[in-house]
């Protein structure tokens, strides 16, 4: 077992701590970033680009993101096997110095206390950022790792025009230095985050 105590982990580390099939019987993975796919840390920018000011972590949590610079990270998608548009996650691990772990947590929740009727968009400098996220709602969670956050939103496709809204929900856990990400958005019915893949994933940072 890979320990996350207090430090940053490298690539590799980090790569062994995210879910594999043989985690999640029943759904599928698939890895977007990590596990030789290359992470992008210039997102960044088009993160600190993100208006209105405030609500910049809010709209990087929504990306499985945030707005300082990371030592590692995995992106995945995991979707039951049985129901495309039922049970499905985005799940994001990434590690930070132990110091922006906990800034990332004390930065979304000021954010979303401040940010609840923004309208949340991409700088027009970066134009290849296509989604805004509006109507955001601070769920309470408790129980999970070190630090627990959780809201729920809508996702605004903005390229061209403004287009559908989505709704989606979010879980961020801080465990020691690793901040674990889960996202589920469902244009059918309410999105739910599946329960059996937040235990895998949280039980691997443990």
């Amino acid at each position: 077992m890979i320990r996350t105590i207090g430090k940053k982990l490298d690539q590799k580390s980090l790569d062994g701590l995210a879910l594999t099939s043989h985690d999640v019987p029943g759904y599928t993975v698939h890895t977007v970033t990590g596990k030789g796919r290359p992470a992008d840390h210039d997102v960044l920018t088009a993160y600190r680009a993100v208006t209105p000011a405030p609500c910049r972590p809010v709209y990087a949590a929504a990306e499985l993101g945030s707005l300082h610079d990371f030592t590692a990270q995995v992106s995945q998608d995991v979707v039951s096997a049985a129901d495309d548009l039922g049970q499905h996650a985005s799940v994001g691990l990434t590690s930070y110095t132990l110091a922006d772990a906990r800034g990332v947590m004390t930065e979304l929740r000021a954010a979303l206390a401040k940010c609840a009727t923004a309208e949340m968009r991409p700088s027009a400098a970066h134009p290849d950022a296509g989604l805004g996220y509006s109507g955001t709602r601070p769920r309470s969670v408790s129980g999970y790792g070190d630090e627990t956050l959780a809201f729920d939103a809508t996702q605004v496709v903005v390229d061209g025009g403004r287009g559908p809204s989505i709704p989606f929900t979010v879980l961020v856990v801080r465990q020691n230095s690793v901040i674990a990400t889960f996202m589920s958005v469902n244009p059918i019915q309410p999105p739910t985050i599946p329960q059996d893949v937040v235990d895998a994933q949280l039980e691997k940072l443990a």
